[in-house]
């Protein structure tokens, strides 16, 4: 089984959550490991209620699953990625639509200084923090959409996709032309078109998908 590090106090369930959905996602722990309760919480130096946590965690995202004899990773494929990409499109083309009609002219500026870490982020190659920078611009959409079960849709699967971005931006040369295309749908959210900001983001949002599917198979040896 994978070696995994110690986690520290803060958080242990979100920690070990964090680390075997990273392990699942990526590959290191393959489909049908069975993942023991007692073992997970030795390697990880914690008590067995955060690994169970976690498994609960990972189960209601399909990771992984409950059998009669224990918990066994699922794993992540082309069809899960393409599932995610579909059910992302639709709730974030409502939200962005949503958005538009609650924000106006100076309710954009926390979105604004996303897209400045965003390109600061691809100035000095930092791959994790433009992750974390592009996964909260779009927390921001479901926030400004003022719809909290959307919003709670999206808290659900956008773990994973964080995982997946995160795959893609470590082997991607360059971010600016990503940094580029957040702005460029800010700035269309800000004049209020909503076709235009619908497209933008559909395109957007294939142009992730099809990173994704590419980084999935690398990782795959296809």
């Amino acid at each position: 089984m994978t070696a995994f590090k110690p986690v520290r106090r803060r958080a242990y369930g979100e920690q070990v959550t964090e680390h075997l959905r990273d392990s699942i996602v990526s590959g290191e722990l393959p489909r049908g490991q069975r993942l023991v309760e007692e073992q997970l919480a030795e390697q990880f130096g914690v008590s067995r209620g955060p690994i169970r946590d976690a498994l609960r965690r990972l189960e209601i995202e399909s990771l992984v699953e409950s059998r009669g004899n224990g918990t066994y990773v699922i794993g992540i494929d082309v069809r899960d990625i393409d599932e995610l990409y579909s059910l992302r499109e639709a709730i974030e083309l409502l939200a962005a639509d949503l958005a538009l009609s609650n924000v106006g002219g100076d309710g954009w500026g926390e979105m604004a200084a996303c897209v400045e870490t965003l390109e600061n982020a691809a100035d000095a190659r930092d791959g994790d923090g433009f992750a974390a920078a592009d996964i909260q611009f779009h927390n921001l959409i479901y926030a400004l959409s003022g719809h909290r079960r959307l919003a709670d849709v999206w808290r659900q699967y956008s773990p994973i996709l964080g995982t997946l971005l995160r795959t893609t931006v470590h082997v991607e040369l360059d971010l600016h032309e990503s940094a580029g295309k957040h702005r460029t749908l800010l700035e269309l959210m800000k004049t209020g078109d909503g076709q235009a900001v619908a497209k933008e983001l559909r395109e957007h949002l294939e142009g992730s998908h099809q990173l994704m599917l590419a980084a999935h198979r690398r990782a795959k040896g296809e």
